[in-house]
């Protein structure tokens, strides 16, 4: 099966699935949006830290072609990694490592939120920050009955033009977002396992090149 990449963009989206820090939700937008947001918010506020399994499918309208690969993620507080066949990403709230496995090769970035598209740290805020959501409808996802919220850019310039949230209405969990981009991909982010206040180390965020013998680092910062 051909293997994903996962950008920064997307990582971002992914995280947003995972962890949810309490905010104020503007009352000027869809009042029944508006509450299952807030419920949610108050569901994962109490989480310090996070182990998500998910599923990556994308579907690209143009070529008429699908892929579709599982991972997992870590979060705490700034800090976040991402295991997945092809790559590892990780952030220890300063420096980002995108290792390549089949390359053998770590890519060494600053961590900079102000130039990331989504900050993965800060999940919710993102309404606070050019979107306005709604209610859409209910769908069914991971045998759950879900709510589904309709996010929409104000901000015209983003490569994508809607978000769609689905949240489980009895334990105010999102279970799958769907994102589209205006170059006509897809791309659906399903939650498969999740477990809050895991005990993870602050080292587990940082990537140490003695545990790949041989690894190119390419610096750049």
């Amino acid at each position: 099966m051909k293997k994903l990449k996962l950008t920064m963009f997307a990582l971002g989206i992914l995280a947003m699935i995972a962890v949810l820090p309490l905010q104020s939700i503007s009352e000027s937008q869809d009042s029944r949006s508006t509450e299952i947001l807030n419920k949610v918010s108050r569901t994962y506020k109490n989480y310090k830290s996070i182990k998500a399994g998910f599923t990556i499918e994308v579907n690209n309208k143009a070529s008429q072609s699908s892929v579709k690969q599982s991972g997992t993620l870590y979060v705490k507080g700034k800090k976040f990694r991402v295991n997945m066949s092809g790559q590892e990403i990780y952030c220890d709230g300063k420096t980002i490592w995108t290792y390549l496995k089949d390359a053998n090769e770590v890519q060494i970035t600053k961590y900079d939120e102000k130039t990331m598209e989504i900050n993965p740290s800060e999940i919710f805020t993102i309404y606070q920050k050019g979107f306005l959501h709604k209610y859409a409808g209910q769908k069914t996802v991971n045998s759950k009955n879900c709510d589904v919220i309709e996010l929409t850019p104000e901000d015209k310039s983003k490569p994508y033009f809607k978000v769609k949230l689905a949240v489980d209405g009895v334990a105010n969990k999102v279970e799958e977002m769907e994102i589209y981009s205006k170059n006509g991909v897809t791309t659906k982010y399903k939650i498969t396992s999740f477990r809050g206040n895991v005990d993870i180390n602050d080292n587990f965020f940082k990537f140490d090149p003695k545990l790949k013998p041989g690894v190119i680092e390419i610096d750049l910062r």
